[in-house]
């Protein structure tokens, strides 16, 4: 039974109106053709100095495809591209082939907001290579199944960076993730103030890593941790104030809470959007994939944003 007590009352703020309204207006994205308008100026732009054989069809084109290729396939994006090629909206169509060549060398580049502070969350979850389950693996597969860990940097409303992780020997952690992507943010000029991360970043070198770039931290402590320094006094700081007060009085004391729509609340989406599993086979087509769908989640946010 659920205990009422740990959460205590939820009161909802939104403005429902509005929210329905986005979530309508991400799905106009499968029917958006507005793309086919810039046609000849966008492959004018790409195939100018290009030397070999000229692209054939613009970029706009197949970051629509893209979604169709996640919700489908590649020849599923085919026929509906076809299909508006029969109605003369389009002057042609390009292959599954094509299709999948072109997606699969996206740019999933993801823009980095400046001039804010960024409140941010990092974290990892689980995705399959397969949907078989653990009975069909163990009676006719030769191997068990294989999961990825796919680890976001976000905000509350975006995703600002993604790796994927197969499940192996000399995998990166998920604290090593994350600053590899603090990095990265900081590079592009964006400014970081805050993190929120769950009990797995309560790593040393990860805690001197945010005193350096002076960010700020809400991490949840070990309830074991020592109260010696061994190397980090950032560390020691907040091990000290963690036990100084009650979890609940620390959460609110750290805002600990804003971490779930950071993380948990993009996952949750990107699984009932696009699922948990990888069609390709590939080491990195499989990498290629999961990256891609983070990305289009995020771009199918953007695309839903009604001011």
């Amino acid at each position: 039974m659920r205990n009422k007590k740990r959460w205590g009352s939820y009161e909802d703020t939104r403005n429902h109106k509005k929210v329905h309204a986005e979530l309508l207006k991400r799905y106009e994205i499968y029917v958006d053709v507005d793309w086919i308008r810039t046609w000849d100026s966008e492959l004018a732009e790409l195939n100018q100095n290009k030397r070999g054989a000229p692209y054939q069809f613009p970029p706009s084109m197949i970051h629509w495809q893209a979604f169709l290729v996640e919700k489908f396939s590649t020849r599923g994006a085919e026929a509906i591209t076809r299909k508006l090629e029969s109605y003369q909206l389009l002057p042609k169509c390009n292959d599954h082939a094509t299709i999948h060549r072109r997606v699969s060398k996206m740019n999933l580049k993801f823009d980095i907001p400046k001039g804010v502070k960024l409140h941010i969350g990092t974290d990892g979850s689980g995705f399959k290579q397969t949907y078989s389950g653990e009975y069909f693996q163990s009676k006719y597969g030769k191997t068990r199944r294989k999961f990825m860990r796919v680890t976001i940097t976000a905000t509350k409303n975006e995703i600002l960076d993604v790796d994927v992780q197969l499940n192996e020997k000399g995998m990166d952690s998920e604290p090593t993730s994350a600053q590899n992507h603090i990095e990265n943010i900081l590079e592009q000029g964006g400014e970081v103030q805050k993190v929120y991360d769950d009990g797995a970043f309560d790593v040393k070198k990860y805690f001197n890593f945010l005193g350096q770039k002076k960010i700020e931290s809400a991490i949840r402590i070990r309830c074991n941790a020592s109260t010696k320094a061994n190397g980090s006094m950032r560390r020691k700081k907040e091990v000290l104030l963690f036990k100084k007060h009650p979890l609940k009085e620390w959460s609110k004391l750290k805002d600990y809470g804003h971490r779930w729509p950071m993380t948990e609340g993009h996952f949750s989406a990107i699984k009932r959007i696009f699922g948990d599993c990888a069609k390709a086979k590939h080491r990195r087509n499989v990498i290629s994939e999961l990256k891609r769908k983070v990305w289009l989640y995020n771009e199918l946010r953007k695309y839903g944003n009604i001011a």
